[in-house]
């Protein structure tokens, strides 16, 4: 009677375990299967202020990211469109297959500071030198998205005029805290 008894309680504690066991496995399968095919990756969103309309998307296309115009103004057939304004800003990580909003213009404004925020030192440097700008002060510090390296803020603003001397102050980041 005993013996029944045991064989009875270890069956029912093996077949437990085993409709555990199952569950368990199914639910760490389902979770990889979602994990397969519903993954989108992370990108940073790059910078395609002062750039023609064309080439801007490009980029954005290139990055796996989509370009949305606001505040489209009317023009005339072969007139220039430029990137004067863009969200999220450069930098900005983001899903891939998001949207970036970008404001333009017909024509370059020359003496409007580019955006070089989320740039590393060098393509801010590169960038500020083809239009015949320099750095001013550099500061560091910590930040808690930007990498190190990467321009955190800039002095004057995006898009201000420059002063006299050509040269724009920034604060660069030593790195994630």
């Amino acid at each position: 009677m005993l013996l029944k008894l045991f064989i009875g309680t270890s069956r029912f504690l093996f077949l437990l375990i085993v409709i555990i066991v199952t569950v368990a496995l199914g639910g760490y399968l389902a979770f990889l299967t979602y994990q397969t095919i519903f993954y989108t990756p992370n990108v940073n969103v790059p910078s395609v202020l002062s750039m023609e309309i064309n080439n801007a998307q490009q980029v954005l296309h290139q990055t796996g990211l989509k370009m949305l115009v606001i505040d489209e103004p009317l023009f005339r057939e072969g007139d220039h469109l430029f990137v004067v304004e863009q969200d999220p800003s450069p930098g900005t990580e983001i899903k891939k297959n998001r949207t970036v909003e970008v404001e333009v213009r017909e024509t370059k404004v020359s003496n409007q500071v580019p955006n070089i925020i989320g740039k590393t030192t060098q393509e801010a440097e590169a960038l500020l030198a083809e239009l015949g700008y320099s750095f001013g002060n550099i500061a560091y510090s910590m930040h808690h998205q930007l990498s190190q390296g990467r321009i955190i803020a800039q002095n004057p603003n995006p898009g201000e005029n420059i002063g006299t001397n050509g040269e724009v102050n920034i604060l660069v980041s030593k790195g994630l805290y």
